[in-house]
């Protein structure tokens, strides 16, 4: 039997400046929640190490360690930060606004920025929905267009479906989702990143946009259990 286990390489699959304010607090939310290692440094200078500590995207600014070693830093020091969030890599530009006097010594209060680069990776493994699960079909809108597709394939940053070959969408059309999975059905935003024709229908590769810390917990649950199916087929 084909395993619905298949690498999908070790290539950047996509490549995003965002600069939504919601959007990148929701990037860095992921970042703190995952205590991602930040790699902190000055023009001419060799990075230092941090970790991002708090976000507040109201008020306008991000706490980080005290990078280590020491950089010559002052208030208005611009700064490069970037680092690595579910095998893809960030980066971005912002200034030293103060040493933050609320906390303890050692913590850095930078302005959040206006601008992120995220380049975002496949997951190591997409992993294949199998057919014989038979899930109900997954529910798409856009507009006032309304229709159903077949779940194929599953990561942690999207997803692929069939759906009718007639639809026209094109690439970075926006989508309203009900994921039908294994075990649960996951309601989110997506956008179509790409689109090709299988045996008489269209395949959408999706991209899933700002999910909650909960959702990703969730899809991650379901991804992991596709997974533990897989390695059962192969056995």
């Amino acid at each position: 039997m084909e395993s619905a286990l298949s690498h999908s390489g070790d290539t950047l699959a996509d490549s995003a400046i965002i600069d939504s304010r919601r959007q990148i607090a929701s990037l860095l939310g992921r970042i703190l929640q995952a205590r991602s290692l930040l790699s902190v440094g000055l023009p001419g200078k060799t990075a230092r190490s941090s970790l991002l500590l708090e976000i507040a995207p109201m008020r306008g600014y991000l706490l980080i360690d005290e990078p280590f070693p020491p950089l010559p830093l002052s208030i208005g020091s611009g700064i490069a930060v970037s680092g690595k969030l579910d095998g893809g890599r960030f980066s971005f530009t912002t200034m030293v606004e103060a040493p933050d006097m609320s906390c303890s010594a050692g913590v850095l209060q930078l302005r959040l920025p206006e601008r992120l680069l995220y380049r975002e990776r496949r997951s190591d493994f997409r992993l294949g929905v199998p057919h014989q699960l038979r899930l109900l079909p997954s529910e798409f809108s856009h507009t006032d267009q309304l229709f159903r597709g077949r779940l194929t394939d599953l990561s942690r940053q999207g997803a692929g479906t069939l759906v009718n070959r007639q639809m026209q969408l094109a690439s970075g059309t926006p989508l309203s989702c009900l994921l039908h999975l294994p075990s649960t059905s996951l309601r989110a935003t997506a956008e179509v990143r790409s689109h090709s024709e299988q045996v008489g229908e269209l395949r959408l590769g999706l991209r899933l946009l700002n999910l909650t810390p909960a959702e990703d917990a969730l899809l991650s649950m379901e991804i992991n259990a596709l997974q533990r199916m897989a390695l059962r087929a192969r056995g």
